[in-house]
């Protein structure tokens, strides 16, 4: 008996008519993850399952590789096969329908719907609010002018009260304010004046003192250097240059 990789020869009695029979390579399970291996002539072939590919069925085949997923959704395998799991408000098989939200008639009392993505928004009537326009206002009408004859009478009166207080206590911020400004600049402008007259006399009264030595040094008999009692001046010297505006005088005798 001759055997080798592809044949396996029996020889039978006479050596003139030899018998062979072909070898079946598919007793070695070349073929993985459970595919099914076909014999051929000096060949096999794997039947693969739908999640594995390649010659021995050795590769593995995602099937949410080829989905296509949209608005947010996400593949998830589920056998052999791919699905889509849509988030809220999206459908279809790959979620690409946006689910209007607005087919119910959400909005009521008149109120215009809006259609978003998992969501509506209602444009409600005048004197309706609320996210279904649910909410009636009762004071409220279509006509903004006529708000404040439907508003209550008491609320009215509050209105008006704050406003003339508000006002009244205004006019008296300001005629204070306007007395305090008054009384500051007539006490500055009273004050210099004051200091002005002031410094007047005093020169005034020191030039005369002076002159009154200076005549009687002159014209009169020879005497003592006369002598005066005088309380202390003082005054401000205004005079530019800082000049002094008096000079003090000393008597001779002459």
């Amino acid at each position: 008996m001759i055997k080798d990789s592809v044949t396996l020869c029996v020889c039978g009695v006479s050596p003139r008519v030899p018998w062979s029979e072909e070898y079946n390579e598919c007793l070695s399970a070349p073929c993985q993850n459970s595919a099914t291996c076909r014999d051929l002539i000096n060949a096999y072939e794997c039947a693969c399952t739908p999640q594995y590919e390649g010659r021995h069925c050795e590769i593995y085949r995602d099937p949410c590789l080829k989905a296509h997923c949209q608005n947010g959704g996400h593949c998830e395998s589920v056998g052999f096969n791919a699905t889509c799991v849509c988030p809220p408000g999206y459908l279809g098989e790959d979620c690409e329908v946006d689910i209007n939200e607005c087919e119910s008639n959400p909005c009521h009392h008149g109120g215009t719907c809006i259609d978003q993505s998992n969501a509506y928004t209602c444009h409600c009537p005048p004197g309706w609010v609320g996210a279904s326009c649910e909410i009636h206002l009762q004071w409220k009408t279509t006509h903004p002018e006529d708000t404040l004859t439907n508003m209550p009478r008491h609320s009215l009166y509050i209105i008006i009260g704050a406003l003339c207080v508000a006002f009244i206590l205004m006019l008296i911020i300001l005629i204070v304010g306007i007395c305090r400004i008054s009384r500051i600049e007539y006490q500055g402008s009273s004050r210099h004046a004051y200091q002005e007259f002031y410094n007047c006399r005093s020169i005034d009264s020191e030039f005369s003192n002076a002159i009154a030595s200076i005549r009687h040094a002159r014209f009169g008999k020879k005497s003592r250097p006369a002598m005066y009692d005088a309380a202390p001046i003082t005054y401000e010297d205004y005079s530019p240059d800082d000049k002094p505006l008096v000079t003090l005088i000393k008597t001779k005798d002459l």
